[in-house]
């Protein structure tokens, strides 16, 4: 029997086919690999028209987080009328980043800016600048008549400031103007109660008088006011007044069920 081993002996090399030269190549250049490009983000068309001020507060999620928040309105070249709003936890130490961004009619428009300008968080004059590219964007027509309204004049200012003085139901009192809205502040006689009492002229477009999502409006008689501090502010203008009308604001997604007490006054001498 052969030895099958024999295949395997390390003296024994098997005989190789001659190879066919391989011509040699010049030098070639030496290529760097390249890195994919960077992908372009999209182009951002929207068109700012104003910003509110930054203000602050508590978000609760797992904990009480401090947060900012502030903002934007504008357009972009479709012709939408836009409110972007920013938010940040400076407690985490992070920049402003983008919260959302919403499409708005032209009323849900008017609103959130009298809301911003009736927090102090807008400029009257921003406001008037909004609305009118707004309303030139929307065909949208205006009932100011008159020039407008940018602020209580001196003689203004020191009526209501006299009327805010011979409020009783109140101590400490401060009264200042600020953005086409005076405000007077104080606390109750009875209960120390803080109270907030402003004024301000009706402006174009006023959301007065539309409907507001979630808020039921209900116009109400002098006797249906529950707040004896607004009662004490509705008996001293009723004499003094042309009209005077009384609405309930309550909110109709809030467990308390919060109210905001809206009087509408033609003013003939304070």
């Amino acid at each position: 029997m052969k030895n099958p081993f024999k295949l395997f002996r390390k003296n024994r090399e098997e005989p190789t086919a001659p190879q066919p030269e391989i011509p040699a190549q010049k030098d070639e250049e030496a290529v760097t690999p390249t890195s994919p490009a960077p992908k372009e983000e999209p182009k951002d068309d929207f068109i700012e028209w104003c910003r509110s001020q930054i203000h602050g507060g508590i978000e609760r999620r797992e904990r009480n987080d401090i947060f900012e928040a502030y903002s934007v309105y504008g357009t972009d070249p479709k012709g939408q009328l836009l409110c972007r709003c920013y938010h940040r936890y400076p407690e985490h130490e992070r920049e402003f980043d983008l919260s959302y961004t919403r499409a708005l009619t032209f009323d849900e428009f008017n609103r959130r800016l009298l809301s911003e300008l009736d927090k102090g968080d807008l400029r009257l004059t921003e406001y008037h600048d909004c609305i009118r590219q707004a309303e030139a964007l929307t065909g949208t027509p205006s009932d100011a008549a008159d020039a407008p309204f940018l602020g209580f004049s001196e003689e203004e200012k020191k009526a209501l400031s006299g009327f805010c003085d011979a409020l009783d139901t109140l101590k400490d009192k401060t009264s200042f103007q600020q953005n086409g809205v005076f405000r007077c502040e104080g606390e109750s006689v009875i209960g120390e109660e803080r109270i907030n009492i402003r004024f301000r002229k009706r402006l174009p477009h006023d959301a007065t008088d539309t409907d507001t999502a979630g808020v039921s409006m209900t116009e109400i008689g002098g006797y249906d006011i529950t707040d004896l501090w607004i009662m004490g502010v509705y008996n001293r203008l009723r004499d003094r007044c042309h009209t005077l009308k009384v609405s309930r604001l309550q909110s109709e997604w809030s467990i308390r069920k919060e109210t905001l007490y809206l009087v509408r006054v033609l003013i003939t001498d304070l």
